[in-house]
């Protein structure tokens, strides 16, 4: 009776998490640095990020503001987070002496890292090496926590249903510091639609995580109970993650 009572839980959560706007992974982002060749010193003001189906850009539209979808300004930089990127880019910025448009570019890899020229008339942006910026390893460390704390309570809860040993919550928070890293700086090096990452990588995750479980607790968890234990975890954090992070950014 109490495996079925948690297996209908878990699809009630898989179910819901179909209409969840983000998980707690990584997303595809943008980081545009900027160098100045102009008469006199600017600074911006704030700008867009123009979306393009092809080089033309007939069809251009800024990138929309969508839970953690959104382009960002600083005086001396920009950058952008995005569900998906459409194929080709545009920068259009406002700086303190008048607005700038730049080229066309690729949207290049997962985690894009730019070069932004600014002359006096116009923008170059040129693509640069991938590198982790210092605000990515810090919304890591965030991402982190929270997936820590938020499986943690869902782990104890199925535990104490199911009246398993909780000694079993060592190894779901060891396989989440193992799996958590590797989804968030190995999986986004290959140049692959987003939603292909995603699913890749929350595939991974419940495999792995149900895998580590199970070995290290054979003698207190069955197969069936360690999938659907790390099942429960993962949705959790994939449907409440993001909201969460978004809610401490903003305190």
């Amino acid at each position: 009776m109490m495996n079925r009572l948690l297996l209908l839980l878990a699809f009630a959560m898989l179910f819901s998490s179909a209409f969840a706007c983000a998980d707690i992974g990584p997303k595809p982002s943008m980081e545009f640095h900027f160098v100045y060749e102009t008469p006199k010193a600017i600074s911006i003001i704030n700008g867009e990020q123009i979306q393009c189906e092809d080089e033309s850009c007939l069809d251009a539209k800024p990138l929309e503001q969508l839970g953690p979808q959104r382009f960002t300004c600083s005086e001396n930089s920009c950058s952008s987070m995005a569900y998906g990127y459409a194929p080709y880019q545009k920068l259009v910025i406002n700086f303190s002496d008048k607005t700038r448009e730049s080229n066309v570019f690729k949207s290049g890899s997962f985690n894009g890292n730019f070069e932004v020229t600014v002359t006096d008339s116009r923008l170059v942006v040129r693509q640069q090496p991938h590198s982790v910026s210092i605000g990515g390893i810090l919304l890591f460390i965030i991402a982190l926590a929270i997936t820590l704390i938020l499986e943690f309570i869902v782990a104890l809860a199925f535990l104490w249903l199911a009246k398993m040993p909780m000694r079993i919550l060592a190894a779901v928070l060891m396989a989440n510091l193992i799996s958590l890293p590797i989804i968030w700086f190995i999986f986004p090096l290959f140049e692959s639609d987003y939603v292909i990452v995603l699913a890749i990588s929350e595939i991974f995750a419940l495999i792995f995580e149900a895998c580590l479980i199970l070995i290290l607790n054979r003698k207190s968890i069955t197969p069936v109970k360690a999938i659907l234990l790390s099942l429960l975890t993962n949705l959790a954090s994939f449907i409440l993650g993001w909201p969460l992070l978004l809610l401490i950014s903003f305190l």
